[in-house]
This record gives C-alpha cells, structure tokens and sequence, in this order.
C-alpha cells in the first residue's frame, strides 16, 4: 500500500510500523504522528511538520532537510546517512539512536537529549547543541568545526577528544570528560592543561 502526502496526514496517528519507504513526504503536516517502529527509507520529509511525533525506533535513513521536528522522539531510530541539514530538532530526544555518517549540519538540537546515540563520522558542522546531554553517546570522528557547544554536557561522552573540541564553540558551562582538562582565562576563552 503506496502513501500518498494527504493519506499520510489523515492517518498520521496510526501510523505504528508503516512501510513509507521511497514516500513523497515533503511539507507533509505529521506533526504528534504516531510513527513507531515505521520504515521511512529513502523517503523525502524535507521541511515536514514532525513536531511531537513518536519515532522511535524507526528507520529515518531519509531525507529530513529543514525538517521541523521540535520535541519529536527518536529513541532507538536509525538516522544512519540521512541528510538532516538545517532541522529543528531542538528539545527532541535522540537516546540510543544511530546518527552514523548523518549530515546535521547546521541543525538546530538545542536541549536535545542525545544520550547514547552514535554520531561516528557524522557532521554537525554549524549545529547549535547548546545544552545537549551527550551522556555515552559516540562522538567517534564527529566533526563539530564551528558547532555552539556551550552548556552542554559532554562529560561522560565517548570518543571525544581535543581536536573536535577545538574547533567548537565552548564556555564555562559546558561539562567536559576529565580526559579534556581545561583552565578557563573568561567565560568563553580557555588553554588546555
């Protein structure tokens, strides 16, 4: 059964495990869909309404360019090498996602909850993730070159280190691993111990 844009919409809450592989989804108003467990591969949700929707656990290796998905839920979903570019994915909840290889470059994931979530070889070049929890996610290779960092807590991440550090935006409040030790000159400015 083939989804259309307008199906989509109407049947947004019920859609729990869907197959919307290959679905023309652009624009398309999902916003509080129900969309657990659904498999959106190789869709196009470029500059959809996914604000508040449930998606965990699916699979989103999609298209989601200037997606609006404020407050959604991607707990456990697989965003491996989607295009995320310029989303608002701020207050969302990514924990235990595969971000792997994912462009998220210049997202907006202020106060996400990014909490084991495996951001290897991703881009968040640009990306505001002003106070994100990086609790145990896998910042293995993720570039940040120019990301807003600042408040967020990275103090138990993984695979970070102070190349990717550096070329991020950082201030007093950030939490760090104590791998990283840092001495504060003013709130933004710092030397590495």
């Amino acid at each position: 059964m083939s989804f259309d844009k307008q199906k989509a919409e109407s049947s947004k809450k019920s859609l729990q495990s869907a197959d919307l592989r290959n679905a023309e989804l652009q624009e398309t108003d999902l916003s509080d869909g129900v969309l657990i467990d659904a498999d959106l591969e190789n869709s196009d949700l470029s500059e959809a309404d996914l604000c508040g929707a449930d998606l965990s656990g699916a699979n989103l290796q999609a298209n989601l360019v200037e997606a609006n998905c404020s407050s959604a839920n991607f707990n456990k979903a697989n965003l491996k090498e989607s295009n995320i570019e310029g989303a608002n994915l701020t207050y969302t909840c990514f924990t235990n996602a595969n971000l792997t290889e994912a462009n998220l470059t210049g997202v907006f994931l202020a106060n996400a909850n990014l909490s084991g979530a495996n951001f290897t070889n991703s881009e968040l070049i640009a990306a505001d993730l002003v106070g994100c929890n990086f609790t145990k996610a896998n910042l293995d290779n993720a570039y940040f070159n120019h990301a807003d960092l600042c408040g967020a807590n990275l103090k138990s991440a993984i695979n970070l280190n102070r190349d990717q550090i550096e070329t991020a935006f950082i201030n007093k409040k950030t939490l760090l691993p104590d791998s990283i030790p840092i001495l504060w000159i003013s709130e933004t400015e710092y030397e590495f111990k």
